[in-house]
């Protein structure tokens, strides 16, 4: 069997954020083990490939040793820094540069604010590499999910005006909001913020675009939602759900009146001074939006528009973010009531369902993935925290409230995941120097879990068997003195832990640790998990992240149906032209389906022949962007793929790419869709040269037989290729497009 890519392009495709997904911080996701070889436990939100590797795989193989060398060697390049410069300032620098020249980021940006006062602010790594250019500190990011707490300052100010009322039905605002699921009509407004509405989550389709500011998926919403069912009862957990936000956005304009950016210049960004933030309906060519490249080397990337602005669409810089986390504090800038900004740090993720208290958990708050965050909670220290991850773009807010303490850190490339161990080695830094810290308190945060050998007891027989979670699922074996675990996308690792008692299952080293419960008449694998970004900091997590599940016997036909799908590829054709999807490969879907338990899709459970739906339910982040999965053919014997909006078809439908030397490719007048071809042997090794219309939106992508861009006429501006040896070819563009195309 090939190794299936289903995880990484659905995440890339239909999470963003899990594509972002997002990686929600340090707290739903790790980085390398301390061994370099224990679980990770992947946020499913980031899009980047460090966060789209299956349980086992280290998140970094740099040591502490390799990241120490480097830093001494930054010593010459830093010693002519100048005296008024903090000896944070200084060591933050080689922070920065750690991660771009160790860890992949492109580029890095920073910011620390106490009571209103800028007291660190800088930038490392490349803008354009073409003209030798570097980031500043006026350079602007995409935020991606961190955009979610300026919806959530959005809310509480309509609250404050007496316009809105956290607790009242969605409907009640946006009358024509409809679902084919009666509960619909219980989604409060405060669901939206908590994540706890129930909603399947979000695909973002045709959202992420580059140099292209569509509103599709913002005006089609409703009709989107009005076509899908709850996967949970309202309130009943939180977990992860990037829709919920696009329909508080819709919240906001229909009780104001006005467009969700105005509303927000107006509120927010001009009374804070955030002369450095836009949406993407505010984005020009004069705004030096930081530089972004699929690869280090290649050609700088057109600017990715994120556009649904509630759910991750905002621009911004580290200063202006530290601005505005400042509002959370006692120097709020009277932007929000302290009533408001006290009701966004409730434990809103506790209200459902949730496990026993630990530190490191997505403890959502309004629009926060934590406000309980660690290291912090366990001196005593109340920190709240909002990650974000896009395709390219990465970033952490952190605010300390109590100490009217704001860090921002901001990268094109790498990981919010590392933005935040860096975010919180400046604000510990920082508190340090303030004497808030000490050594005793930082030393009393422990690093691992500690191992004592134990018989496992027998009532713990139960939870022997198969997890699923988002798009993994994994066998757990119980021995008599611990378990197995096995990751069903890489049955050859064999991961073995021992019982240490309390219910703990420790890993060899004692870096993380699996843990087992049943709530609600369901059974559950919980996992805790330390980690380090060598040079910068040590992380931790608690999360669900798999539900049991039993093995379903299929009927032979509907067994017979599912095996024929595997290994096949799906190709997507309803991505616009301009969509990043294209780049990073997120529209060719492989199926393995020895990746999953029998009777189940990854995460979904068979129903049929040709449905499969969404299984999970666990809070925090392992159930989100949930999708239900439907095949079928048309009259030709053709097979597509309707999946929460996307359209895909079969790989073993494609023709060979046209054999003529001359033609013209006309993207179909009436729905659009992309037009996929194989690259036979008569095309081969030849040159293809394409003419694309002036007078409409067109593009065509080539790919090598591995499924890798060798050429995407939108990104490169480049209309000729040699055409790879059983490779694909995609055109598409605007309904009526014609794409001229010569073959020599």
């Amino acid at each position: 069997m090939k190794k299936s890519q289903l995880k990484r392009t659905m995440a890339l495709f239909l999470t963003v954020s899990m594509l972002l997904a997002e990686a929600t911080g340090v707290f739903a996701g790790t980085v390398n083990m301390n061994d370099g070889k224990g679980v990770y436990v992947s946020s499913g939100e980031g899009v980047t490939a460090q966060t789209e590797q299956p349980l086992g795989t280290p998140f970094t193989d740099v040591t502490e040793d390799e990241a120490l060398a480097f830093e001494r060697g930054l010593d010459r390049e830093l010693s002519g820094v100048t005296g008024s410069d903090t000896l944070l300032s200084k060591n933050a620098k080689k922070k920065a540069a750690a991660l771009v020249s160790l860890y992949g980021e492109t580029s890095v940006q920073y910011a620390l604010m106490q009571n209103g006062e800028l007291l660190l602010s800088d930038a490392y790594g490349t803008d354009d590499a073409s003209k030798k250019t570097k980031v500043t500190t006026d350079s602007l990011y995409g935020v991606a999910s961190i955009s979610k707490i300026f919806t959530t300052a959005a809310v509480m100010k309509l609250v404050e005006a007496g316009k809105l009322d956290l607790d009242q039905p969605v409907v009640k605002y946006i009358p024509e909001f409809t679902m084919k699921d009666a509960r619909y009509k219980d989604i409060t407004v405060r669901m939206l913020l908590n994540h706890s509405s129930g909603l399947m989550g979000g695909d973002l389709a045709n959202a992420l675009l580059f140099d292209d500011a569509d509103t599709y998926y913002h005006d089609h919403f409703l009709e989107k939602l009005a076509n899908e069912t709850l996967k949970a009862d309202p309130g009943a957990y939180s977990v992860y759900c990037n829709d919920g936000f696009l329909l508080a956005e819709l919240v906001v304009e229909r009780v104001s009146g006005e467009s969700f950016t105005d509303y927000l210049q107006e509120q927010i960004f001009t009374p804070l001074g955030l002369t450095h933030t836009r949406t993407p309906q505010q984005l020009s060519d004069a705004d030096a939006v930081a530089g972004a490249y699929l690869n280090k080397g290649e050609k700088k990337l057109p600017t990715e528009y994120f556009n649904t602005i509630g759910t991750g669409g905002l621009y911004s810089s580290a200063e202006d973010l530290c601005r505005f986390g400042m509002i959370f504090t006692k120097n709020n800038g009277e932007i929000l009531n302290a009533s408001s900004v006290a009701a966004t740090m409730v434990q809103e993720g506790r209200k459902g369902q949730w496990c026993e208290e630990y530190s490191g958990m997505m403890d959502y708050g309004l629009g926060w993935d934590s406000v309980d965050t660690y290291p912090f909670a366990d001196y005593g220290i109340t920190a709240i925290e909002k990650g974000g991850d896009s395709l390219v773009y990465h970033g952490e807010l952190m605010v300390l409230p109590e100490y009217d303490l704001s860090v921002a850190v901001l990268s094109s490339g790498g990981s919010s995941a590392y933005d935040a161990i860096f975010a919180q080695y400046l604000a510990k830094e920082f508190l340090k120097g303030q004497g808030v810290l000490t050594k005793e308190t930082i030393d009393a945060v422990p690093a691992k879990y500690t191992v004592k050998k134990q018989k496992v007891p027998a009532e713990l027989e139960i939870y022997d068997g198969y997890y699923t979670s988002f798009g993994m699922a994994y066998r757990v074996t119980l021995t008599t003195d611990g378990l197995q675990l096995v990751n069903l996308a890489d049955k050859k690792t064999k991961m073995k832990f021992t019982y240490s008692g309390d219910g703990y299952f420790v890993y060899p080293g004692g870096s993380q640790a699996l843990k087992f419960m049943t709530q609600n008449g369901k059974k559950y694998m919980m996992a805790g998990t330390y980690g380090t970004l060598p040079g910068i900091g040590i992380s931790y997590s608690y999360l669900y992240i798999g539900q049991k599940s039993v093995s379903k016997k299929l009927d032979a036909s509907v067994k017979k149906a599912w095996q024929e799908r595997d290994d096949k590829t799906y190709f997507i054709l309803t991505e616009k032209y301009s969509s990043a999807m294209y780049a990073q490969g997120g529209v060719m879907l492989d199926l393995d389906m020895d990746d999953s338990q029998q009777g189940y899709f990854y995460n979904d459970k068979i129903m049929d022949a040709n449905t499969a739906i969404e299984f999970t339910d666990m809070p925090m982040n392992y159930s989100r962007d949930a999708r239900n999965y439907t095949f079928t053919k048309n009259a030709d014997g053709k097979e597509y793929l309707s999946c929460e909006g996307v359209y895909a078809i079969r790989g073993d439908a494609l023709k060979n790419l046209p054999s003529k030397s001359t033609f013209t490719m006309t993207i179909n007048s009436k729905n659009g869709y992309a037009k996929w071809y194989k690259i036979g042997s008569k095309q081969a090794g030849k040159t293809m040269r394409l003419t694309l219309p002036k007078d409409k939106g067109a593009m065509v992508s080539v790919y090598n037989a591995d499924k890798t861009l060798k050429l995407n006429t939108y990104i490169s501006g480049t209309k000729t290729v040699k055409l790879p040896k059983n490779g694909y070819v995609v055109f598409t563009g605007d309904k009526g497009a014609d794409i001229k195309v010569k073959i020599k």
